[in-house]
């Protein structure tokens, strides 16, 4: 077991930590011959060094966006097919117990169709947010479409498919920034009065003055609403209103989570079952995800 880090006493704290081997480069932690490395860097660097540890047969977690772009994503899926190795793309979100249900049921097929979704998310930086990497594009690739944005457009991805991107409105309300404080997209076809196909509603925010997680599913017989997504989000509550025959009032249940986050781990146990079972077209979140979001990323931003 190794670490590296791009500095030194970083690599050096983590490896004191959990032990193993702090390496002054990835070349030489690579030289190791990890079964799974994790790659978590900044978006520009994510998928040289997914790339790099995939050429050496290691099976791979990169954190989420999985590089700056489509050609990023697909430069991974190229050399995981090559070495053999699953890649897994850190969208934790999917791995909340409250949101995990409210998608599970709701695309069970209990309650009718999915008709569409609604969902905010949103933080409000800190001094000095508009000079830091995240506000670089060509460090970023993009702002809060990206930093936020993507764990939105990989649970809709889950949730319904590939919905085509229907329009888009970014802007840059506060921060002083080359790229987006602020981002709404609407996914769905363009059929109109009469169409029922599904859609859904996404608004990011880097000016949420206090921290927000929302998340709406309405099928035809109930609705699934998620808050919160522990710490400064707030605790996690589900609450599902189911419809009855005569519609009116809804029978509502609600399901309060505990105050602790286990989303990663949850997560990590996820991916190394299905580098233990073989079962990688199984993983939830995965390139083809990832790819589906920057696709729709991409076009927003042209």
């Amino acid at each position: 077991m190794g670490c590296y880090d791009t500095q030194p006493e970083a690599a050096r704290s983590l490896s004191a930590e959990f032990g193993g081997i702090a390496c002054p480069s990835l070349e030489l932690l690579l030289v190791l011959q990890p079964d799974v490395v994790v790659v978590a860097v900044i978006h520009n660097g994510l998928a040289d060094a997914a790339c790099a540890a995939l050429r050496m047969k290691a099976h791979v977690l990169v954190e989420k966006p999985a590089g700056i772009g489509v050609a990023d994503v697909d430069r991974i899926a190229s050399e995981a097919k090559l070495a053999g190795r699953l890649v897994k793309v850190g969208f934790n979100h999917r791995f909340h117990p409250g949101i995990q249900r409210a998608i599970t049921e709701a695309r069970s097929g209990i309650y009718g169709e999915v008709m569409f979704a609604r969902a905010r998310y949103g933080h409000g930086g800190r001094p000095g947010y508009d000079r830091e990497w995240r506000a670089d594009p060509s460090q970023s690739g993009g702002g809060e479409v990206i930093d936020q944005g993507m764990h939105l457009l990989d649970l809709s991805f889950w949730l319904f498919g590939d919905l085509p991107l229907h329009s888009s409105l970014l802007r840059t309300h506060f921060w002083d920034a080359p790229v987006d404080d602020n981002a709404v997209l609407v996914l769905g076809d363009h059929g109109g009065v009469g169409s029922s196909s599904p859609w859904a509603l996404l608004h990011v925010s880097w000016t949420e003055w206090k921290n927000l997680f929302s998340l709406e599913v309405y099928c035809r017989k109930a609705k699934f609403a998620v808050d919160g997504l522990v710490r400064s989000y707030g605790a996690q509550q589900l609450r599902i209103y189911r419809m009855g025959p005569d519609l009116g009032p809804p029978e509502i249940e609600e399901i309060q989570y505990p105050e602790r986050d286990d989303s990663w781990l949850r997560e990590w146990e996820h991916f190394t079952e299905a580098i233990a079972t073989g079962s990688g077209e199984s993983l939830l979140g995965d390139l083809v995800s990832a790819r589906y979001a920057w696709r729709c990323i991409e076009e927003a931003q042209r």
